[in-house]
């Protein structure tokens, strides 16, 4: 199978589990079935895409046989691979908990054509080559993910809902009006075509005013402070397998177009625009998102205010601009994806055993149901950056980084936040997991044994990630270094080199 193929491949999965999902809506059965098998050939196809760009490869499709910039092209490189990998192993793990644990309310709601239709989203915007499908990909996966949303009910869940659609709306409008100021000022909004174009721009205002808009759009999509307000009112009210799946995906979809838009079409001499602002957002949103898990008595809010924490170190890593920054933050990606989406998964496990997730009604669960605590622990150990899972690998590349380039503000950053996302985990886990079993705790469901067994999973792949750090970090390093010097993007794309 050709890597064209495979590029297809990775799309038709997710659409044909959505086309098959809206058609099984009254038979939630054979919709997770397709849904799940959809998934799972999504996931093979990325697999085999990572192994075909491992050396700096580059493979483009242009649809309809049409040359760029003019026609659609879908491109994967070492960074959009990766991407792919990862999100379809957390798509994989939330579809099966959702079919689990959602009751009969949500499984025929079009619930699995929906995940796969984000994951659809999701795939393209990874894939996609030109500026404007990556808003149409974009507005895929947010329009599954407020209909996903919409499903839940109560009046504090509306009122997430609402935050969460209107501030991505106004995301959507300045992504829509910066392409098309960049489509008026340069002609073309494919990728490769607007960094050669870039490069030759006279007027640093056409590149300055357009990136402002896309910086602002982005921003609110990644969940940097200021524009991160959203995110904690919206993930802790809806079920955990689908807080999850929002976990491991939305936020991160906004940090490539970052990786992708800044770090390759706008980067002239070695710099992007408004990249000084963008570190000084990284270290806020670091410090403020830590600041907000400590404070909170909840665990989904303490997990949810820590996506925004390590966005930051994510943001950091772009905004540093250093090849080992940029592994870094690649590393980093993978890494959270998964230890993020893992944290949730158990903790809707201990909601299911204790019946609550407020730290101050919980108690002993590491007594009544060891194995939760265990699977509990290792995305916990790791998120906190403690030697040998992948979190203290992704953390340490990154400090290395600062301290390369003498930033002392970013080293300090690094290792304060740490300290507080130890504290954080500490006190999960004293509330939660220590002292004596509830009387209200129930043993762990024997047909739930799946569910462990996914979050196994996904444990087990934070545990390689660490053990494996080498290879690992190699091919973040390699997708690093093909973003950084995009000549094989350019050769595959138009033909052409810089």
């Amino acid at each position: 199978m050709t890597s064209q193929h495979l590029i297809v491949l990775s799309l038709m999965g997710p659409a044909l589990g959505g086309l098959l999902g809206f058609a099984l809506r009254t038979r939630p059965t054979l919709a997770f079935a397709s849904s799940l098998v959809a998934a799972l050939t999504g996931l093979g196809a990325a697999f085999a895409l990572v192994a075909a760009t491992a050396q700096g490869q580059v493979h483009a499709l242009h649809a309809g046989d049409w040359p760029s910039p003019y026609g659609i092209v879908l491109v994967v490189d070492g960074f959009s691979a990766l991407m792919l990998a990862v999100c379809q192993l957390v798509v994989v793990a939330s579809i099966i908990f959702a079919h689990r644990t959602l009751s009969a309310r949500y499984r025929r709601r079009h619930l699995y054509a929906l995940i796969s239709t984000l994951s659809l989203g999701t795939s393209g915007a990874f894939l996609t080559g030109d500026l404007f499908n990556l808003y149409v990909w974009f507005e895929v996966l947010l329009l599954s993910s407020f209909s996903l949303m919409a499903m839940i009910g109560g009046r504090e869940a509306r009122d997430g809902t609402w935050r969460y659609v209107v501030i991505n709306l106004v995301s959507s409008l300045l992504f829509l009006i910066g392409a098309g100021l960049i489509y008026g000022k340069t002609g073309t909004l494919n990728f490769a075509d607007l960094h050669l174009k870039f490069q030759d721009a006279e007027s640093s205002f056409l590149i300055d005013s357009s990136a402002a808009l896309l910086f602002g759009a982005f921003g609110i999509k990644a969940a940097l402070i200021p524009l991160a307000f959203w995110l904690p009112a919206s993930y802790p009210n809806v079920p955990t397998a689908l807080s999850a799946l929002f976990a491991g995906l939305l936020t991160k979809v906004g940090l490539y177009a970052f990786y992708r838009v800044f770090g390759m079409v706008f980067v002239i001499d070695g710099s992007f625009p408004h990249q000084n602002i963008l570190f000084g957002l990284a270290i806020l949103t670091m410090v403020g998102g830590v600041l907000g898990a400590v404070a909170q008595g909840d665990m989904r809010r303490i997990l949810s205010f820590h996506i925004i924490s390590q966005v930051g170190y994510m943001a950091l890593a772009l905004a540093l601009f250093t090849p080992l920054a940029i592994a870094a933050g690649i590393f980093y990606l993978v890494h959270h994806i998964v230890v993020k989406a893992n944290l949730f998964l158990v903790t809707g496990l201990v909601e299911s055993h204790a019946g609550t997730s407020k730290l101050n009604e919980l108690s002993g669960v590491a007594r009544s149901s060891a194995l939760i605590a265990s699977l509990f622990a290792i995305p916990a150990l790791s998120l906190a950056g403690l030697p040998p899972l992948s979190g203290f690998f992704a953390k340490f590349a990154l400090l290395r980084a600062s301290l390369d380039v003498a930033n002392w503000l970013a080293a300090a950053a690094i290792i304060l936040v740490g300290l507080c996302t130890i504290f954080s985990m500490l006190k999960i886990w004293r509330y939660a997991f220590w002292g004596q079993a509830s009387p209200h705790s129930e043993q762990f469901p024997r047909p739930l044994a799946s569910l462990a067994l996914t979050s196994g999973t996904l444990g087990a792949v934070t545990i390689a990630l660490g053990l494996a750090c080498g290879p690992a970090f190699g091919l973040a390093e390699q997708a690093a270094a093909s973003l950084l010097d995009p000549s094989a993007y350019l050769e595959a794309v138009l033909g052409t080199q810089p």
